[in-house]
């Protein structure tokens, strides 16, 4: 588990996976196997591996419901692991079945105020934001946040993500002055549990980056992309996922600012990342030929900006099947 929380992906896979070979004397419906399961679901997800993350999630869920029955703490956090995934994927309505489940089963075992309840409550809350309902998802987050507030004022690790989202629903309505302070809080409160350099503090500073960039504001962007890029360089074991995501984000601004030969070079660099990590057919590749066939015709280069915003057009239209 600190492997994990380190970012230590491969050396947590490697213990987990020892993990469940250890505990296969116990049999295969054992509450030990199934949290060494969703364990293993953990750190493939937070990798972007969502199908092998999904197969372990399923594999915990079975053995908790049929172990320690289907109204118990475990299940709920299976059935949340099994939400996350579908709504990343886009399959929603599966995801807001899964959620409400989760929490329903949650509201009745868990004391008031458990963090699982907020991770829950968050969970919905970017459902919401995906479908539009923005009124329901901002209730959400604010839900979320009430319920981990500390008597002692100090903050839990997990408003980071809670305060994240409802920031970005702001940038999202353009109520700028709302969304930093609370993307600054985040970031404040990543690096004071996780340190300078972890992919989780340099996501907090690809979303300011995000903010600024959408402000107009290229130089503080700059900025925050080269902090974000190098925070995630410098932890133990770099996001590569995250590491094309920002490199495609700042692609965009130096495009925007008129280096063309260097936002070329970085759109080629986030492009082989992406397709690697992702997957040739993700929505991510096709936003990024697109903007990438964008520079090309700045450049002059026609034929090749044709070719590729004729590769985004398909993998969305095979998307929409």
């Amino acid at each position: 588990i600190a492997a994990r929380e380190q970012a230590r992906y491969r050396d947590a896979e490697q213990l987990f996976l020892a993990a469940a070979q250890e505990a296969e004397p116990f049999g295969a419906a054992d509450t030990r196997v199934a949290a060494t399961f969703n364990n293993l679901g953990l750190v493939l997800h937070e990798q972007g591996l969502h199908a092998r993350a999904k197969s372990y999630y399923e594999r915990a869920l079975a053995v908790w419901e049929q172990v320690l029955g289907p109204e118990q703490a475990e299940v709920a956090t299976a059935l949340h692991n099994l939400a996350e995934i579908y709504q990343q994927e886009g399959e929603l309505e599966q995801a807001k079945a899964y959620y409400l489940r989760a929490l329903t089963i949650g509201e009745r075992v868990l004391e008031p105020g458990h963090p699982q309840l907020a991770i829950g409550q968050n969970g919905l809350g970017l459902l919401y934001r995906k479908e539009g309902h923005l009124v329901a998802a901002e209730a959400r987050f604010h839900l979320a946040l009430a319920q981990l507030e500390r008597q002692d004022g100090t903050e839990s690790p997990d408003v980071a993500p809670i305060l994240s989202n409802l920031a970005s629903l702001y940038k999202e309505k353009e109520l700028y002055v709302l969304a930093e302070p609370l993307y600054q809080r985040a970031l404040a409160v990543r690096r004071a549990h996780l340190g300078n350099f972890h992919p989780a503090v340099a996501v907090c500073l690809n979303n300011l980056a995000n903010l600024y960039q959408a402000e107009g504001l290229s130089e503080l962007a700059e900025q925050r992309y080269r902090q974000a890029f190098a925070s995630n360089e410098g932890a133990q074991e770099p996001a590569e996922a995250l590491k094309g995501s920002i490199l495609g984000n700042w692609a965009l601004l130096t495009h925007e600012r008129g280096l063309l030969d260097e936002a070329r070079l970085r759109y080629e660099q986030a492009l082989v990342i992406q397709q690697q990590t992702l997957g040739r057919s993700h929505p991510m590749v096709a936003i990024t030929l697109d903007r990438y066939a964008g520079l090309l015709r700045d450049l002059g280069q026609q034929s090749h900006a044709g070719l590729l915003a004729t590769r985004a057009t398909a993998i969305r239209a095979q998307l929409m099947k």
